[in-house]
């Protein structure tokens, strides 16, 4: 299966938990992990720049993944346009909105809303 994971308040929420989910996911090697993430950041012009910074951070936290995908705006509807592309089957984000979108953009996705330790859910 192919299962999106969020980045910001998400996996930057709890690295730790999300590197053992991936590794457990991973390791009945049907599974490929792919990180759908957001990238409006004012204080990053470019998306290679994110991207860079994104992976690396990934990388130090041992987290594998597939590829690295940035939806811009509006957001909802690119990261839901992203996961129909890469046939995810399970996404995990802590953006209500986005999950609705992508539920909405297709029903067979399964949505698992991530609520991060901090108290700060997505909306």
């Amino acid at each position: 299966m192919n299962v999106g994971i969020d980045f910001d308040n998400t996996i930057t929420a709890n690295p730790k938990f999300f590197k053992e989910l991936v590794n457990d996911l991973l390791s009945s090697g049907r599974n490929l992990i792919y990180i759908i993430s957001s990238c409006a950041k004012e204080d990053e012009p470019t998306l290679s720049e994110i991207r860079t910074r994104k992976s690396l951070q990934l990388n130090e936290w041992g987290i594998p993944f597939e590829r690295l995908e940035l939806a811009l705006e509006p957001i909802p509807e690119n990261k839901a346009f992203l996961c129909e592309s890469h046939g995810i089957g399970l996404m995990i984000d802590d953006d209500l909105r986005n999950l609705e979108a992508i539920m909405k953009r297709d029903p067979s996705i399964v949505c698992v809303q991530f609520f991060p330790p901090n108290g700060d859910e997505g909306r």
